[in-house]
């Protein structure tokens, strides 16, 4: 079974895929060096969303891959993925079908209890 990278092995991989130095990255994202390092071992905190952004330009990553790595930021944030919020908020008509599922959900999980 292959395991899912966590964030800092995410950004690693594709840095190696990019044959991108941490010297040219952390040029590219305007952090140092020890920064960036310490994020793709697991010892910073999440880097914040701009950085994310500038990331997923500089990895040149598809829409998939995108996803994926907006889905290990949130989990390593403990927040929703960037891309769901920003899309919400967008859409605010949206936000009344999601709590609607939500609420249809719960009904029927209670539903399931009592049977």
């Amino acid at each position: 079974m292959i395991s899912k990278p966590d964030l800092g092995q995410f950004i690693s991989e594709k840095k190696r895929k990019k044959k991108l130095p941490s010297q040219e990255l952390a040029k590219i994202l305007g952090v140092s060096i020890p920064y960036l390092s310490q994020i793709e071992h697991g010892k910073r905190k999440c880097p914040d969303l701009r950085l994310i952004k500038k990331m997923i330009e500089g990895f040149e990553l598809t829409m998939e891959e995108t996803n994926v790595f907006y889905d290990l930021y949130a989990e390593a944030s403990g927040k929703l993925s960037p891309d769901i919020t920003e899309y919400l908020q967008s859409n605010k008509s949206d936000v009344k079908t999601v709590r609607a599922a939500r609420d249809a959900s719960a009904t029927n999980k209670v539903r399931l209890i009592i049977i």
